[in-house]
């Protein structure tokens, strides 16, 4: 990621919808994988420098097995980036 591109990301952190890093194994440029699913939302960020301390709010569905339906899981999951990882943001879209 550009340092112009990382201080962009800085002023729109709350209209991130998701953080794609690149691939540990690459061979090429190329995007890797995404960071965030469906259901999981980025409750804070804190930027140092070249580095961003990030907190997921990550939602899974399990089965409990006792009623046999499915639940929804919810944890904090606690990560640092640093902006090299970083291929790209994907910003919400808005339409008017």
């Amino acid at each position: 990621m550009t340092k112009k591109f990382w201080a962009d990301w800085q002023r729109r952190i709350g209209e991130t919808k998701n953080i794609y890093l690149f691939s540990k194994y690459q061979t090429r440029v190329r995007y890797g994988h995404y960071l965030l699913d469906n259901n999981d939302r980025i409750i804070k960020t804190s930027f140092h420098k070249d580095t961003v301390d990030l907190v997921i709010e990550r939602h899974t569905e399990v089965i409990d097995w006792h009623t046999r339906s499915l639940k929804q899981h919810v944890e904090n999951e606690y990560l640092t980036l640093h902006r090299d990882e970083i291929a790209t943001i994907q910003f919400i879209k808005y339409e008017y």
